[in-house]
């Protein structure tokens, strides 16, 4: 079944947790929710922005910017309820938009429209995944980890941050992450919940692995005899570690697929704002840009110029035009 497009309704705020210093959780209830899959995203805003001439004021207790365009979040987990559907959003505070969520209580009131863009794609024929994030990269792979073991598929996730702290995750006390990246443990409470043992990796070694994410697969691929023809990667965090990834499993012959992050201001195709550099034999060029928002966020490793110095000669297009 090809996913629904995306409606825009209100959703009324029923949790906005702490998960770690800089990260939250928030859950919202909304009544209808059409079909929908990992690696999609809403776009919120305040719930009395509209395009209409009347604006409603907003809820009690919420210090809400007097302009804000959408913010993009991947969803982090969905669960289906009589009275309509759950959503997760696990996000970082990083500047006003952000603010502006973690000062929403429950019974607060904001605007979704979704679920928007593509979704990861699960391989038949392969029984293995892979799951490499970084950051805020993780929240679209912990609800893929569910997906993929409900399909049946032999699933280890590499998780990443810059230290301990920062790490958005519940570290599982029976599980204690190994500071192998070579060895993947239940240690992550999230993903033991499904049975995916999981490789945690911190920039500065404050918990598991030494190093980034990257590295860690790299070093865990090393002693692991997986077949290229029998995995699948999929990876999702800041762009420096989806290329170095994408990279790796270039190199081995691996399936992989990346979830890319881009600023957007409508989700719906219409701006041409959130752009992506993907190979394109049709274009005179060999290559075109692309919209996250549509056709995306999921791209294949393989289509994305990471980093080709002909794509500078072409400037990105523009809401205007100019």
């Amino acid at each position: 079944m090809t996913p629904a497009g995306p409606l825009m309704q209100n959703a009324r705020v029923t949790a906005n947790e702490a998960v770690c210093r800089e990260h939250l959780r928030l859950t919202l209830a909304v009544p209808c929710f059409p079909d929908v899959r990992p690696g999609q995203f809403v776009h919120v805003c305040p719930a009395h922005a509209s395009t209409s001439a009347e604006a409603t004021a907003p809820p009690a207790g919420v210090a809400e910017p007097n302009f804000m365009l959408r913010r993009a979040f991947s969803i982090a987990g969905l669960r289906r309820i009589d009275a309509g559907t759950l959503l997760e959003i696990l996000y970082r505070v990083v500047g006003r938009g952000t603010r502006w969520l973690a000062s929403l209580r429950p019974g607060n009131e904001i605007s979704v429209l979704g679920p928007a863009g593509n979704t990861f794609p699960l391989v038949a024929g392969k029984g293995r995944a892979w799951l490499a994030a970084g950051g805020v990269g993780l929240p679209p792979l912990l609800w893929l980890a569910e997906t993929l073991r409900a399909a049946g598929k032999n699933v280890v996730a590499f998780c990443g941050a810059r230290s301990a702290d920062l790490l958005p995750l519940g570290v599982n006390p029976e599980g204690t992450p190994a500071a192998d990246a070579r060895e993947a443990r239940l240690c992550v409470r999230e993903l033991a919940a499904h049975g995916v043992p999981a490789v945690i990796s911190t920039d500065d070694g404050s918990l598991g692995y030494r190093g980034q994410v990257g590295e860690a697969l790299a070093t865990y691929a090393a002693g692991d005899a997986t077949p290229a023809t029998d995995l699948v990667v999929y990876a999702c965090g800041p762009e420096p570690m989806l290329r170095a990834v994408a990279r790796h499993c270039e190199r081995r012959g691996v399936e992989c697929y990346v979830c890319m992050e881009r600023a957007m201001a409508c989700g719906i195709g219409t701006c041409q704002s959130c752009v992506v550099p993907v190979g394109d034999p049709a274009d005179p060029e060999g290559w075109r840009y692309a919209l996250c928002c549509t056709e995306g966020p999921v791209f294949a490793a393989g289509d994305v110029l990471w980093d080709d110095p002909q794509r500078q000669q072409r400037t990105p297009p523009t809401c205007c035009g100019t």
